[in-house]
């Protein structure tokens, strides 16, 4: 762990997993149709402590959810937060529930509205606009 100056603490995480299994991680930012199915399985955040995008950490993000034995996340939300001190800091935070997807019929990640973490950080948009 390491400590940055104004009591923020960043964690540095790390995982067993590949990363083209993490960036395999499907995001969507609401919850798919009642018939895709899907097992709950925790809720996930990842924040930086410092200014950055949301691609920055979006890598560390899909790594806990891949480590988490997910392989989506529903109610995706990547977005600019303020810190401490709403006044001067902004970071990203990303947030979402990791979720094991039941697709079938060949359906696949774009076909239930959402995108991978590859797409959304070769894009750098939500995945519902993708």
């Amino acid at each position: 762990m390491k400590t940055l100056g104004m009591g923020s603490v960043l964690i540095l995480l790390t995982a067993s997993v590949s990363a083209g299994e993490a960036l395999d991680i499907c995001l969507v930012t609401g919850t798919p149709t009642t018939e895709i199915k899907y097992e709950k399985i925790q809720q996930i955040k990842i924040g930086k402590g410092i200014y950055g995008s949301v691609t920055d950490i979006l890598l560390a993000f899909a790594d806990e959810a891949n480590a988490l034995g997910a392989n989506a996340v529903v109610n995706y939300i990547g977005s600019q937060r303020f810190g401490f001190w709403p006044w001067r800091f902004v970071r990203p935070v990303v947030r979402g529930e990791a979720v094991k997807l039941h697709l079938e019929n060949g359906k696949t990640c774009q076909d239930i509205g959402g995108a991978t973490v590859k797409r959304v950080i070769g894009t750098n948009k939500e995945p519902h606009l993708i």
